[in-house]
């Protein structure tokens, strides 16, 4: 017997006339099932985007996604040059994405909106061009409509001029993956949907390629044989979608993670430093929080993630800044912070002279710094600089010391070799630890290369930043003295990671202290390092990890993670060198050890000679301090009782949530069941506690005859078991005697039961 094909199945011989009585001649609506399921399929791709949310303030990119389907739709209709269908389908794009762009722009009139448009775009097209930051989301609000209609646009044409299905679904197929890789940890319906409606596309042009073929041999076939076809497709669909759904994937995600970055690694390597121009964006992955190489941008919102990041092994001592030391920076902008540096090798034993100093013998002054070596296990694949404690003076492996106008100016030190996680090498930097006198007596001899460096403010910053630093520091003699006094000031700006981005045009350390005046380590360390600056004190922003004491595992090795990402300034001082300072509140203030002599106790009401240092108001200048643990908060004072008075809190806290959690569980999925059946589904659910379940084979009754004998004191099972029975069986309300000998039998029962789960003797 020989099998029947597709086309003895479904054609017949056409009959003379036939073709023009087609439904299909006068409403073509097999090509509007056609669109439908192509906008179905668009549709589902600009849902997953939108959903996304990859903007504050991002319009709707349905309107312009329908009408990209539609001209693409209506122009491959016309018989026209396909070069001039193009340039008016183009045309058409572009008025739209202007008319919806001008939607979206603050200000009075069309022209003030079309300037502003102008104006943004220009800074960051600047931005992008010549190694700038740009915080502003208004470009790739651009760069998605503009693709929107693009991919919807040529989707339509592929599919209705070309009569390929293929590539009328790369477009969107290609913005959905991309969409859906940045979203971890989601299930996305809108690519299930898109699977959905591809095979449904597929099918249907298979179908009308097959009845073009049969039209032009003049064969006849059912009319609505695209409907059979599309509902048999329907349900293979779905059978298909649950069987992929449910086969075993475990373990496989990983693996095909890494071929992934692997496979993606030399776009994203060349793509990365741009990331500098899209600040703007929210990140769908926790990220680091200083993740752009030779720039510091303002990110707005972030959110610190538990991700290892580097372990260490280092001694430290209380006079020393806790902070482990990645890179600094010395250009500031209105949106952010870049370093402008040389590379020059470092070979591995070899020193830099990063500690040079303006001094009599060019070295630092003896007792201000330190030298600390630190051992360092790469994590998190943080392996684009080599940390230190304090400046970096020598590495155990070769390296790149990134150098800007002079030798001594290092802002970091880059591994010349690939390093991964797991690697190890030891680092030993120069700690700052000097007193509060040679910090005062230094001066303002500064080198010429620190003054043509890191005095450098944007020509247009606000004169209130000035004006403001000079508030501040009135009284203030010594560039020390106005280093705490604004530091000072800047801790009564309380942390705050969800801080607002920074509006287009405005610059961040004004927003920051005028604005919004709170923030998180990035935002204070850029106020004070600017606010110095305009008083003519050198400084610049450092980055890397706080030494946090809560980290510290056996010995003198501390494991830390992204939580612990920071950010402080560093002052310039002549004959020390470069100094941190902590004016973010979430991090205690360093201590300064004081040389001055230690003044003997004195009588009441007496006076007594006062010594170097006495009676000079630094207004809380940095004074030998107790470390406080990361995140807490230090205080002097405090009642002793607020601790104790804090953990009972805690303690009753978790004590109410608990039993309103146990409360919850015990009364879960009772709701609407009579008594008897509640109180039969509590005592199931204490047996349960006992290793006493009810087998799949027993009634009611059965298992309460097997209650009775196996579990002390459970005689009243039976009559629980009646009483449920009678409820949810015969549907009878218990009558007033019935329903006490009842709650008296549920007594016994759940006492019975509460003494075989916590494995008690009855009382005798």
């Amino acid at each position: 017997m020989r099998e029947a094909n597709w086309d003895e199945i479904f054609q017949r011989r056409h009959e003379e006339g036939s073709a023009d009585d087609r439904l299909s001649a006068f409403i073509p609506w097999e090509e509007w099932l056609t669109l439908a399921i192509t906008t179905l399929l668009f549709l589902a791709c600009i849902a997953s985007i939108q959903g996304a949310n990859w903007v504050d303030d991002m319009p709707s990119l349905y309107p312009i996604g329908f009408a990209g389907l539609l001209a693409g739709y209506g122009l491959a209709k016309l018989r026209w040059s396909a070069v001039l269908l193009h340039a008016l389908g183009l045309l058409g794009g572009a008025v739209l994405v202007f008319v919806q762009l001008l939607a979206i722009l603050p200000g009075g009139t069309p022209a003030a909106r079309t300037d502003q448009l102008l104006d943004r775009m220009h800074a960051w097209w600047s931005a992008a061009t010549q190694g700038g930051i740009s915080n502003d989301g208004l470009p790739v609000v651009v760069v998605m409509l503009v693709l929107t209609w693009v991919g919807a646009y040529a989707s339509s044409w592929a599919i209705f001029r070309w009569k390929n299905p293929w590539l009328g679904l790369i477009p969107s197929g290609l913005a959905l993956m991309w969409n859906i890789s940045f979203i971890p940890g989601q299930f996305s319906y809108a690519f299930v949907l898109y699977c959905f409606g591809a095979v449904l596309l597929v099918m249907r042009m298979n179908v009308e390629q097959k009845q073009r073929a049969w039209n032009a041999e003049r064969i006849a076939y059912p009319e609505f044989m695209s409907l059979s076809v599309l509902h048999l497709t329907f349900w293979a669909t779905v059978a298909l979608l649950v069987g992929v759904w449910l086969m075993p994937l475990a373990h496989r995600s990983d693996t095909a993670k890494e071929r992934w970055d692997d496979f993606t690694a030399p776009l994203t390597s060349r793509l990365t430093p741009y990331a500098r121009v899209f600040v703007g964006v929210n990140a769908k992955k926790p990220i680091n929080v200083h993740n752009i190489k030779d720039a510091l941008p303002f990110q707005g919102k972030i959110t610190l993630n538990g991700k290892d990041a580097v372990q260490i092994d280092v001694e430290l001592t209380p006079e020393m800044a806790q902070f482990l030391r990645e890179q600094s920076f010395d250009e500031y902008t209105s949106n952010g912070w870049k370093v402008n540096v040389n590379g020059v090798p470092l070979p591995a034993g070899d020193q830099t002279i990063a500690d040079e100093v303006v001094s009599p013998n060019g070295r630092p002054l003896p007792g201000t710094r330190q030298d600390v070596t630190i051992n360092i296990t790469i994590k998190g694949d943080n392996d684009d600089h080599l940390f230190s404690v304090g400046q970096p003076l020598e590495a155990s492996v070769p390296a790149e010391a990134r150098i800007g106008q002079d030798l001594p100016d290092v802002s970091s030190l880059e591994p010349a070799q690939s390093l991964g996680n797991d690697d190890t090498y030891t680092v030993t930097g120069s700690a700052a630890i000097p007193s509060i006198e040679l910090l005062n007596a230094s001066g303002t001899h500064y080198p010429l290369w620190v003054l043509e460096r890191y005095l450098q403010v944007p020509e247009d910053m606000p004169e209130r930043v000035a004006v403001k630093a000079r508030e501040v520091t009135t009284g203030a003699e010594t560039p020390y003295e106005q280093a705490v006094l604004v530091q000072n000031y800047l801790r009564t700006f309380p942390t705050d990671f969800n801080v607002p981005t920074t509006p287009p045009g405005r610059d961040t350390v004004d927003f920051f202290l005028f604005d919004v005046q709170r923030g998180y380590f990035d935002y204070h360390a850029s106020a004070m390092a600017v606010m110095l600056r305009t008083l003519g004190v050198p400084s610049r922003v450092a980055t890397g990890y706080v030494i946090d004491p809560l980290a510290k595992g056996d010995g003198n090795t501390y494991r830390l993670t992204q939580r612990n990402a920071f950010a402080w300034p560093e002052v310039y001082f002549p004959g020390i060198g470069w100094v941190e300072f902590s004016p973010s509140p979430s991090q205690p203030t360093i201590p300064r050890r004081s040389d001055a002599p230690v003044a003997q106790p004195t009588p009441a009401g007496s006076t007594s000679e006062r010594g170097l240092g006495d009676g000079l108001d630094l207004g809380g200048l940095d004074s030998p301090a107790p470390v406080v643990p990361f995140g807490e908060a230090g205080g002097s004072g405090a009642d002793n009782s607020l601790p104790l008075f804090i953990a009972l809190f805690a303690v009753a806290v978790a004590i109410i949530v608990l039993a309103a959690t146990a409360t919850f569980a015990w009364e879960y999925g009772l709701g609407g069941l009579s008594r008897p059946e509640r109180l039969w589904e509590k005592a199931i659910r204490l047996a349960a506690l006992g290793n006493a379940r009810p087998q799949p084979h027993e009634t009611p009754r059965e298992y309460a005859a097997r209650l009775r004998r196996d579990v002390a004191g459970a005689d009243a099972a039976g009559y629980v078991a009646a009483k449920y029975e009678t409820a949810r069986f015969g549907h009878k309300d218990l009558s007033e005697d019935e329903t006490e000998r009842l709650e008296s039998a549920w007594t016994t029962l759940r006492n019975a039961m509460l003494r075989r789960a916590l494995r008690l003797r009855p009382r005798s």
